[in-house]
């Protein structure tokens, strides 16, 4: 996709840094506002087009402006409850832990997290040097050059392959926004289990059964529900079992997708690239080393990282969306914003260098929407999924099922009117 993403800067950035002018001194104390700006300037965020308002004690011609309000913005940074940032303020190792574990969507003693991880210890943990800041930004966010050089060949690897099959286990809790009134078939913490098949073949589709169990809050019995989904030159159409009748309901979903067969074939190669460019923004990798997996040589390569907002997420979008793009912000005024934090591990041969498996862990969080209207009863979504990726190059026809052929066609979402009948709801599994 066409992204113009900010490339993480390395040792000449911070050399280049007040921080490191000739009047500084590497066992100086930082302060909060010293160890933003390291922060920002390291990662080359820009607040020019941010609306965000600066902190209290943070004027708009300060040196710390420009880090202030991205990290506000990314919520990585939300200040005291007078509005202050209190930029003059020493920093403490354990507070420039906690910054860098937001960016790094990690979860608990973040102190903790970066010694075993990073192998960032704190010998003062009263004050934090100019060279221990150093250590930490060098250390934790920063991608490893041979972690994003292997992300380049297995990105270019994949685009060259025309179809494979993927497995997957993906688990899902749901937590719900305190004072939220009873949902039907929904309880704060519920959990639900999905196993996943898909076939991808560039020419001809992708097919995808959904294996999904749930349990039912009133019977205690596992409820489940199995859905095919086609995208094919057809048409975009779903299968689903219908639960008076245990027959086989299709629907037509063409109608509702905005995007058509062609275009979402024609996006699949800029989908990779943009995903590995995004690892560049929003996510940073490191080298695991090797391993060895069923007698064969795998990297395994690490990543985590943080995406703080609706608008993110369809700027990461626009060059499929293309003109698209400020329409459906426009369209998606009022509604909750949307953070998430990801982080896994990925293997990926030695040999062809294509991915073998994924193992993820993300986190979707909705913020209060400010259309009271569009508020969502959902606090946060916690997602694990575990992929496996085999026959690559093996996949040599999906085909679209006569029954279909018949099916009820889904209107478009502007079509859709209101009380229009749901989709049917899932049997219990007996």
């Amino acid at each position: 996709m066409k992204k113009r993403v900010t490339s993480l800067v390395l040792s000449a950035l911070l050399v280049a840094s007040p921080l490191t002018s000739a009047s500084a001194n590497n066992d100086q104390a930082v302060t909060r506002g010293e160890f933003f700006k390291l922060v920002v300037d390291h990662l080359g965020y820009d607040a020019a087009n941010l609306k965000v308002e600066l902190p209290k004690d943070i004027s708009a011609n300060s040196p710390y402006a420009n880090a202030a309000k991205v990290l506000k913005d990314k919520k990585i940074v939300v200040g005291f409850e007078d509005g202050t940032f209190k930029p003059n303020q020493t920093i403490t190792p354990a507070e420039a832990s906690s910054i860098v574990s937001r960016f790094l969507a990690i979860q608990g003693d973040a102190t903790s997290a970066l010694a075993s991880t990073y192998g960032i210890t704190f010998e003062n943990t009263k004050i934090l040097t100019l060279e221990k800041a150093e250590e930490i930004v060098s250390k934790a966010l920063t991608s490893d050059k041979t972690a994003l050089e292997l992300l380049d060949k297995t990105t270019a690897a994949q685009n060259e392959q025309k179809s494979f099959k993927a497995d997957a286990t993906m688990s899902m809790e749901f937590k719900l926004k305190e004072g939220t009134p009873e949902i039907p078939g929904m309880t704060n913490g519920m959990k639900m289990n999905s196993d996943i098949v898909m076939s991808f073949n560039r020419e001809k589709g992708l097919l995808q059964t959904i294996t999904t169990k749930v349990p039912n809050p009133e019977t205690n019995k596992e409820v489940e529900m199995v859905i095919d989904q086609y995208f094919v030159p057809e048409g975009i159409f779903m299968r689903m079992t219908d639960p008076n009748s245990g027959e086989d309901q299709w629907l037509d979903m063409s109608a509702a997708m905005p995007l058509s067969f062609e275009e979402l074939m024609n996006i699949n190669e800029d989908n990779m690239n943009m995903m590995n460019d995004l690892n560049r923004k929003y996510f940073f990798y490191r080298d695991l080393g090797k391993e060895q997996v069923n007698g064969q040589s795998q990297y395994k390569l690490g990543f985590s990282g943080k995406i703080n907002s609706l608008e993110e997420i369809i700027g990461m979008m626009s060059s499929v969306l293309k003109d698209q793009s400020n329409t459906l912000l426009s369209d998606l005024e009022g509604m909750p914003n949307i953070e998430m934090t990801m982080d896994g591990t990925m293997m990926v041969d030695e040999k062809t260098l294509l991915p073998t498996h994924q193992m993820i862990q993300f986190e979707i969080k909705y913020g209060a929407a400010k259309d009271p209207a569009l508020e969502m009863p959902i606090e946060s979504i916690h997602y694990v999924m575990d992929i496996n990726f085999s026959d690559f190059n093996n996949v040599n026809d999906i085909v679209l099922p006569e029954a279909a052929k018949n099916a009820e066609k889904f209107p478009s979402l502007e079509d859709i009117p209101e009380g229009f009948e749901q989709l049917p709801q899932p049997t219990e599994k007996q």
